[in-house]
């Protein structure tokens, strides 16, 4: 596909800033420049996040779409899940989980109320050679009273913001209301997997979907992205729904999993700080593996509420950060600061009544370096400072 003049402007100021580039109008008066400076943005937020997607004549028509779609690691990994002959997703926006959805099924069916949004997507598909799906121009309720089609997993990612644009997480306030058109997709799709955000509480949801058969919390980047739900015609008990905390990465992904009957049943000892300590992965914290997670690997909690861990000998191959403890203080800025001498740390609360910056301005820390400063509860209420470095 030949480029048009303004998709080959686009592209050969593709590391230009915007904002200046939106002032030079007059220099180039066969160009739209605002358009070109807007897409141009949505390029350099392309390339890091969705970078398959990073290449000219690319359209990107909504600032919204962009950021809500799905990274390209998190796409791949939601792709990687599940294969068949033919799937839906009812929620197409830009047409990112679409994109590498269609890579696992013999044919696809995207479907998006927003013209604006489906034009786009059928022209990057076609950009990057995508040929095996289709297009519908419709509301999700509207198609699945429609269709006759049945499908091996129907997919949906529904809007998280209102009719004022302001941010919405709970179930009933998203568009698509799945709690609504639940009953309707099973009846198409044995399987359905829904997206959500990271906000959302798991057993909540758990308990209004009420057909829950396995639940992913998927981190990246050091933070909780998004949390997956598999709709399933059988029920399965909540205590016995399968849950993964996946910690994606460059290399191979990190689960841990487990089910709420088990994180009942765990005991997790307490202790003071030992030789060494772990900070779990936010989607094992967000999945609320607190005792599982200290009974699998034979280790102490700090506190009930301060989810840090410890243990005398080092223990490898864990979903988490892991430190060496070389100093446990008061929250004393004199006794710190001889521990920290560069006067440098990174610095992280735990069930600490100071955020990161109080903390910091108390004890006259410059923010970086190779230390670690945990202010956390420990037994006994103790609060206190550990100093610590990665292993």
């Amino acid at each position: 596909m030949p480029l048009t003049p303004l998709q080959d402007f686009i592209w050969q100021h593709r590391n230009d800033d915007p904002r200046q580039l939106a002032l030079t109008a007059k220099k180039y008066p066969a160009i739209q420049i605002s358009l070109a400076a807007a897409q141009i943005q949505a390029l350099q937020k392309i390339r890091p996040k969705i970078p398959t997607w990073y290449r000219e004549g690319m359209e990107f028509p909504i600032a919204i779409s962009l950021e809500q779609a799905s990274s390209e690691r998190t796409a791949k990994f939601k792709a990687g899940l599940c294969s068949g002959q033919k799937m839906a997703d009812l929620t197409g926006g830009l047409g990112v989980d679409s994109y590498f959805f269609a890579q696992q099924f013999e044919s696809m069916i995207y479907v998006e109320q927003n013209a604006e949004l489906l034009a786009a997507a059928q022209h990057n598909f076609a950009r990057l050679g995508m040929q095996k799906v289709h297009f519908e121009n419709s509301s999700a309720k509207d198609f699945l009273e429609r269709t006759t089609a049945s499908f091996d997993l129907i997919y949906l990612d529904p809007a998280r913001r209102d009719e004022r644009k302001g941010k919405v997480f709970q179930l009933a306030d998203c568009s698509p209301n799945i709690l609504e058109i639940r009953d309707l997709i099973l009846k198409r799709s044995p399987k359905v997997l829904l997206k959500t955000a990271p906000l959302l509480d798991l057993r909540l949801a758990a308990n209004q979907l009420g057909q829950v058969s396995r639940i992913w919390v998927i981190a990246a980047e050091g933070d909780c992205r998004e949390v997956l739900y598999l709709l399933e015609r059988k029920a399965t008990p909540k205590d016995k729904i399968l849950i993964s905390a996946v910690a994606l990465s460059d290399n191979d992904p990190i689960s841990f999993d487990f089910t709420w009957d088990e994180e009942q049943l765990a005991e997790a000892p307490f202790s003071p700080p030992l030789q060494f300590l772990y900070e779990p992965n936010p989607a094992v914290l967000k999945a609320g593996a607190f005792r599982s997670f200290a009974q699998r690997f034979g280790l102490a909690k700090l506190h009930v509420n301060t989810h840090l861990y410890t243990s005398k000998e080092l223990v490898s191959d864990l979903p988490a950060r892991s430190f060496v403890i070389e100093q446990v203080c008061k929250y004393d800025k004199k006794v710190v600061q001889t521990s920290v001498p560069k006067g440098k740390a990174n610095i992280s609360c735990r069930n600490f009544p100071d955020n990161p910056d109080h903390v910091r301005q108390k004890l006259g820390l410059a923010d970086g370096g190779e230390v670690y400063l945990f202010a956390a509860t420990a037994v006994e209420n103790k609060k206190v400072i550990l100093v610590c470095r990665k292993v």
